[in-house]
């Protein structure tokens, strides 16, 4: 599973300080359902650190907020971490984890009854019931579509006649039942994909299965979560189905959804009764439903209709998908594609999709919810990586901290950016303000020049020691100029292009998480970043789980998090870029919290050996495993440093912080001193290099074994304790009682994009121009990819009780 950015309070104004920036009013919902207008962005280009006056009013709400700040805490999974296949309760503490809160809608809201006004008019509704052998008029209830309540209905008698009456909808409105029908899938196992293998499936009771540019076939399928645009979910009242159940369900489906088709925003979903119904609308900010809804009567009946059809509309940005991103189809699979943004002029650029999948994706509902693309510009034929966030609507967007990398070695260039592609709450239909338990989040997306390869794709000793060096040259230039990164990871860390010149041979990205930081001890961070726990520093995992009360996260955090990353390398490939078996020690720290995992660090950096078991110094030479040993006992010392500090008196604490941190240059001049002699043994004559591995030895490079959140945009913790990993492990034995929830299987946390209401959305012009640096010996005419075979009563809030072992309990009175 993954670790996931908390929503808690961030600079409240620094993205105006930030910016001397004039932004349009946001828009509202039309009468017609339609989209909010994209938010027109004006900036001047004025710098954060030249401008005075900002910076002293940073400063001071920063020194307000740490006062005040909560711990930064990594939210690592609530699951039995020696187990490799938690059965199926445990994916359901997973969910309610995910989702946190859920907030319920009053009874006075109009947001089922205002979506989709466009999409049918009250007289053609009125005409479809009175005309089509599915409502009557006489007795005011669909007769003899839906069963009359009684305690003996069983649920398996709703499915044939709703999915004819749906069917019906689509055939009198649409008069169209081939890209859009609705087929009963309750006994039809449809596959989940997640980031680890699996064999897990769900089975939702009625799917609107359909064609069209952002859907394919599923494998050996003719009907899975990469071709349907909704799922509806039957009940009956006399079951006695607690709303956190039917809404976990729900959760479940939409997560696949979001998984299997990556450009979705959002996804709206009801649960159906002989008597009402519900909608459920699940995004990066969580989830939302309103209350139930008469499907007899006639306001009822006109919303189910609209809904029933603004769900499973033709117009793919009505159901949630972002048509900027669109695919080629052939026989049901994805060929190839395009995606539309604004270049560095502002114009509209049409990128070819160089795979016709994201390079990394999100497996979660409530988060940044991070999609990465590898795109073919259309002039240059340079691999650019496209990069996709919802970030918390106070945290500085990325591009502030590319435009303060404009020209940095070591750190990878912006190409254009859109600042504001949509907000969840444009989204949500709250009458008046939202309730305080919803965090608003903003779509943004980023060009970068790069084609996002990780440094662990490295071939020789060389390639890697010059890559992570040049990456820690433009760490440091960062950090002077009050930029702190906070998430140094392994995929962070990018290879610079073939043949790249000193300075440029390894990058720094991932800069959606950085702070302002003006290395002074009132400027903690002011929304923690939450890194990742293989890679965390000392001193932050001790503050995260409440070891240390005082200790500023700064640029010497980041800089004990690329010894864990040299460390993830040499311990877990050879000298060639061959992936072994990764070292049990630092597996742990993907898997340890709190003290074991701190003092397992500490115990590390103090070693001035490296362990026999782990085979290092029979798979790397000389020059690498001496590189480790000195850049260990460099940060040991820092650490020992900051421990002393902790340790004073309030007073003295921010006078030694400050000297500390004013030997910024020196100790960034020992570090890097340490990777330019580690190169200069690599070219000498004397470092002997080990042979190349013998087969038994390597190790699948299945994801499975990978014990990190693997990427800026894979934010997830690829371990094998997951819930959703594979059931055929001879641990997993389910019990009776556990094959109920989600018709026998194991659900995940879910994956969920918000959207518009009707219409596209609009890119917004960036204010940088940028010109690509490299070209790539390829033609800008590229014919279509083929897939391999691998590759008030006001709005109520629900906060849910995460100890309690009966989600029955839960629901909401």
């Amino acid at each position: 599973m993954s670790f996931s950015e908390k929503d808690q309070p961030a600079l409240a104004d620094a993205p105006m300080l930030a910016r001397q920036q004039t932004i349009t009013a946001t828009g509202s919902l039309d009468d017609i359902g339609g989209p909010p207008q994209t938010p027109t962005r004006v900036t001047t280009c004025v710098t954060l650190h030249e401008d005075i006056e900002t910076k002293i009013r940073l400063e001071k709400a920063a020194t307000i907020l740490a006062k005040n700040q909560r711990l930064s805490k990594v939210a690592a999974l609530d699951v039995e971490t020696t187990r490799l296949d938690p059965q199926v309760p445990e994916g359901k503490r997973v969910l309610v984890k995910e989702l946190d809160t859920f907030i319920e809608l009053p009874e006075s809201s109009t947001f089922a009854s205002s979506l989709y006004r466009g999409i049918a008019s009250d007289g053609e509704i009125d005409s479809f019931l009175g005309s089509a052998d599915v409502y009557s008029m006489e007795q005011g209830r669909w007769a003899p579509s839906l069963p009359a309540s009684h305690k003996d209905l069983k649920e398996e008698r709703m499915y044939e006649p709703l999915i004819k009456l749906l069917n019906e909808i689509f055939q009198r409105f649409w008069n169209d039942t081939n890209s859009r029908e609705a087929v009963d899938t309750h006994s039809t196992r449809l596959p989940h994909k997640e980031f680890v293998d699996t064999n897990n499936y769900s089975r939702p009771d009625i799917t609107v299965k359909v064609q069209g540019p952002s859907f394919q076939l599923p494998p050996k399928k003719t009907i899975g979560y990469s071709n349907m645009v909704t799922c509806f979910e039957v009940k009956v009242t006399n079951q006695g189905s607690s709303l956190v159940h039917e809404l976990l369900q729900l959760a479940g489906y939409a997560r696949q959804i979001f998984i299997q088709q990556p450009n979705r925003r959002f996804v709206r979903a009801l649960i159906i009764t002989e008597q009402n119904f519900r909608l459920f609308h699940f995004h990066r900010s969580g989830v939302q439903y309103t209350q139930a809804i008469d499907i007899h009567e006639k306001s009822g009946a006109h919303t189910f209709v609209r809904l029933v059809l603004g769900l499973s509309s033709r117009e793919e940005p009505d159901a949630g998908l972002d048509k900027s991103i669109q695919w080629e189809v052939e026989n049901g699979k994805k060929v190839g594609g395009h995606l539309t943004t604004r270049g560095g002029d502002g114009k509209e650029v049409k990128y070819r999709l160089a795979e016709v999948d994201p390079v990394g994706s999100s497996y979660k509902i409530r988060d940044r919810g991070v999609i990465c693309w590898r795109v073919i510009d259309p002039t240059t034929g340079d691999i650019f990586l496209v990069k996709e966030t919802w970030r918390a609507e106070n945290r500085l967007s990325e591009d502030f901290y590319h435009e303060k990398a404009m020209g940095v070695a070591g750190v990878v260039q912006m190409v254009s950016y859109e600042y504001n592609r949509g907000e969840t709450k444009q989204f949500r239909g709250f009458d008046g303000s939202p309730p305080p338990e919803f965090h608003n989040r903003i779509a943004g997306r980023v060009v970068l020049d790069t084609d996002g390869k990780s440094i662990k794709h490295f071939k020789s000793p060389k390639e890697l020691v010059c890559a992570l060096r040049d990456a820690i040259a433009g760490h440091q230039t960062l950090a002077s100029k009050d930029a702190l990164h906070g998430r140094i990871t392994l995929d962070n860390i990018v290879l610079g292009k073939p043949d790249a010149p000193p300075g440029y041979r390894g990058l720094l990205m991932g800069l959606d998480m950085a702070i302002v930081n003006e290395m002074d001890a009132s400027n903690l961070s002011a929304e923690p970043m939450a890194p990742t726990e293989m890679y965390q520093s000392i001193t932050e995992t001790r503050r995260a789980h409440g070891l240390l009360n005082w200790m500023p996260q700064g640029y010497l955090d980041d800089l004990e998090s690329f010894v864990y990353v040299l460390t993830r390398i040499m311990y877990g490939y050879d000298h060639t870029g061959t992936e072994y078996a990764l070292f049990e020690m630092v597996q742990q720290w993907g898997l340890q919290q709190g003290r074991a995992e701190a003092d397992s660090k500490a115990d590390y950096l103090r070693a001035d050996w490296v362990e026999r078991e782990s085979q290092v110094e029979k798979r790397w030479p000389p020059s690498c495993t001496d590189l480790l040993l000195e850049f260990k006992k460099f940060i040991c010392k820092m650490n020992q440093e900051k421990m002393r500090i902790a340790n004073k008196r309030p007073k003295e604490m921010k006078k030694a912080w400050r000297a500390l941190t004013a030997e910024l240059p020196t100790q960034y001049q020992i570090v890097l001193d340490l990777f330019d002699t580690a190169i200069r043994k690599i070219d000498g004559p004397n470092d002997q290099i080990p042979p190349s591995p013998g087969s038994d030895d390597l190790q699948s490079s299945s994801p499975t074994n990978d014990y990190e959140a693997s990427s800026p945009f894979m934010i997830s913790n690829t371990h094998t304790s997951s819930p959703f990993a594979n059931q055929q492990s001879p641990l997993f034995q389910p019990r009776p009682e556990d094959m109920n929830f989600l018709k026998r299987v194991p659900m995940g946390p879910p994956d969920d994009q918000p959207g518009a209401k009707r219409g596209h959305v609009t890119p917004t012009p960036p204010s940088r121009t940028r010109t690509p640096r490299s070209t790539l010996l390829r033609s800008p005419e590229l014919p279509l990819m083929h897939l391999a075979a691998r590759r008030t009563k006001s709005s109520q809030s629900r906060t849910l009780d995460r100890d309690s072992k009966d989600l029955s309990v839960l629901s909401p009175k």
